[in-house]
Order: structure tokens, then sequence, then C-alpha cells
């Protein structure tokens, strides 16, 4: 397929996300929600190389290293007062930050519905979240600007963005992304009111992701997911057709053994990065085998990966057209959202974005797998890339929860 080919394609799904929103069955996000301190790399590299202590001296080392290589990704850091010593030399903007804060934040500003495990209610976390993502309460589903704050809330998370062609330190980085640092482990957002109101909105539900255990306390975790993998039996025994288990940076590749063991047999989906993919599955063989292979041994019937240039899915649905649009629409919700710099509406035409040529074809057939790829609007140098593939996450599940 040609460039003017896909710029059609964007336009038809540009008319397309906003009925899709307006038919869409509400979407059960847990369970992972923090705020997030944005701060650009390079002011903060200024900082932290003028620093004396080895600890801000380590930081940016690390920093600087993966701009100059072009890796994003997630990384803990075991620096104690780092949030206060960055709060004082390196002050950020606060926003969402969690894939299941991020996704309903999408979905809301799309004009979507999501309802949103949140156990920290504090006034920092609600402030960051949409006014229109639901939560539930004792006394039903309301919208969280209703929800009064309570309690301290948990430490931050801190990105640091940088733009490829622009300097970061002494280094130039080769594409934009976004480094996210955390100082601690953070409890899983495990949502009492959100387990009961959940299970009884599964049937008339639209699809449910499962998200937040990299970066969930080990000692913690094999309980939460036992909680985490009968809530979504439930769902899935009341008729939810997809629920979906969103990848991300684990530190250690005993805690994803876990997770796959406990929920790879619930989920009917996965999704990553092209990078996390490179991870779970590295080798020379192209995207699309990878993914193929993945799902044959996480047992779920559809894997989607989303690149910088290009997102596919390998399904044993049999569905190619649906999981096209899918894709298309989730392409054009993160975008949007590059361009915006946070959660929007969608745009289309995106003035600088770039359409590529796939490196493979748009469409394949594996055994019993359908490969299905699309061309992804580019930016080059986009207003912000933090949250981009929670992005591209929330538009591309509209597709599966229409009424």
């Amino acid at each position: 397929m040609d460039s003017p080919r896909w710029g059609r394609l964007y336009a038809d799904t540009y008319q397309r996300v906003g009925e899709l929103a307006r038919k869409a069955r509400p979407m059960l996000c847990g369970f992972s929600a923090c705020v997030d301190i944005n701060i650009p790399l390079d002011a903060a590299l200024a900082q932290l190389q003028c620093a004396t202590e080895p600890a801000p001296l380590a930081l940016a080392a690390e920093l600087e290293r993966r701009a100059a290589a072009g890796i994003g990704g997630e990384i803990v850091v075991d620096w104690p007062a780092g949030p206060a010593w960055l709060e004082q030399h390196c002050p950020g903007e606060a926003r969402v930050g969690g894939t299941a804060a991020q996704a309903a934040t999408t979905l809301a500003t799309l004009g979507a519905p999501a309802l949103l495990a949140l156990r920290d209610r504090s006034e920092p976390q609600l402030a960051v979240l949409s006014p229109e993502v639901l939560l539930a309460t004792p006394a039903g589903l309301v919208n969280a600007r209703r929800v009064r704050g309570s309690g301290s809330g948990k430490p931050a998370h801190y990105l640091f963005e940088y733009t490829a062609g622009r300097p970061a330190g002494r280094v130039i980085p080769p594409r934009s992304t976004r480094v996210i640092v955390r100082f601690q482990d953070d409890d899983l957002e495990w949502d009492d009111y959100f387990a009961d109101a959940s299970a009884q909105l599964a049937a008339e539900g639209g699809t449910a992701l499962l998200s937040g255990f990299n970066a969930a306390p080990p000692e913690t975790l094999p309980g939460l997911l036992r909680r985490v993998a009968e809530l979504a039996r439930r769902w899935r025994d009341s008729g939810l057709e997809v629920v979906h288990l969103e990848h991300a940076d684990y530190p250690a590749p005993g805690k994803l053994a876990q997770v796959l063991e406990a929920l790879g047999s619930t989920a009917t989906s996965m999704g990553m990065s092209a990078s996390e993919l490179e991870r779970m599955r590295p080798g020379p063989e192209p995207p699309p085998l990878r993914a193929i292979a993945l799902g044959e041994t996480v047992g779920v019937r559809r894997v989607w990966v989303h690149g910088d240039r290009w997102a596919l899915c390998a399904s044993r649905r049999g569905e190619p057209d649906r999981d096209f649009r899918a894709l298309l629409a989730g392409c054009l919700v993160a975008a949007s959202r590059a361009a915006a710099g946070r959660p929007a509406p969608v745009r289309w035409p995106l003035p600088g974005a770039e359409l590529a040529r796939l490196p493979w074809p748009a469409s394949s057939q594996v055994r019993d797998w359908t490969v299905t790829s699309c061309v992804a609007p580019h930016l080059p140098a986009p207003t912000a890339t933090v949250g981009l593939g929670d992005s591209f996450l929330a538009g591309s599940l509209l597709e599966f929860g229409q009424s």
C-alpha cells in the first residue's frame, strides 16, 4: 500500500473514531495508576550533571546513555532521596500516569466510558485524571470529579522526555521517547469497589485491561495475581469478550514469568511496544513471526505490537478486517496525542506526520495465525511521547467494545 492510500484510510478512521466512542460499552481498566512528573531531559541533565553526590551523577549517566541509543522504558533507581532532590532541582509538570489510568483518561477524552480501578484516591491522583473517568464507590459509579480526595497518595514517577535531533546533555537522540524512573515499588491499584462493580458490569461491558504488575512488590504479587485472575475469570464467565494483558518493563524476568503463568490462560490478548517484543522474544525473525511465537507460548488469541512507524496484530480469531480497523484507530489516537502532548480528540491530517512503507506485507497467514499490519503516522518531533502506547491500546480496544 502506498502513502496516499494510508492517508485516505486515516481520513476515514478520523470520521469513524467519534462513532466508536459514542457506541462504546464501558471498558474495565485495572490495575495501575500514579502521578507522573514530566521533566524535559535536557533541563534535568543540566542539573544532575552539576551534582557532587554519586546518585544524581549515576542517574544522569544512565539517562544520557539511553538518550544516545534512543532507548525509553522504565527503570527502578535505588536512591531514597531522589524524589526530594528532583523536586528541588528539576521541577516538572504533574500528569496522569499508569497504563490503566492513561487508557481510561484517553477513552474519557474521546467520549467513551471507562471504569478505573483506583485505590489511591488522594487529591494529587484525582487531580490528574479526566473528570469523566468513572470510579466505583459505595453509592455506585460516579465521575472522578465527584469524588473527594483522601489520603496522602503514592510517591510520583518521574518521566524524562527527549526529542529526536534535539540535544540532550552531550548527545543528540536518534528517536523521540521517554524514560520512566521510579524510586520504589508500587502497590497494585486493587480496588474492592471496582471488583464488585466490574463483576456486575462485565455482562454489558466492552473490554477489560490488566496492567501494573511490573511495579508491584514481589512479596505481595502472588496474592494479588490470584485475586486478579479470579476476577478476570468472573468477567469471562459473564460473557466479556476481550480481557487484554498489557506488557511493561519488568526489572526481573521471574516477575514476568509469574504474571504470564497466572494470567496467560485468562487473558484473550496481550500488547506491547516493539522494544518490549524485542526483549521478550529476541532473534533475527521479523516482528510478525516473533509475535506469533510469543502468542503460542503465552496462549493468548491476539498479540498487539506498536512501533514508531508501524503496528501489527497477530490473531488466531480470523477477523483481519476488524483487527485492521482496530490498528488504524489505535495509531490515530496515539498520533493525535503525540501532536497535542496529552490525551486529545483525534485529528487528521496531522501536520508533519510521516507515513512510511511497511517492511513486510500488510496481511499474511502463518499456520492458523493471521498477521495484520498497518503504517503508523510518525511525528519525528512530537510535542510529547508519554502515554502513546497506552493511547494506542485505548484506541484499538474501542473497536472491540461496541454495543
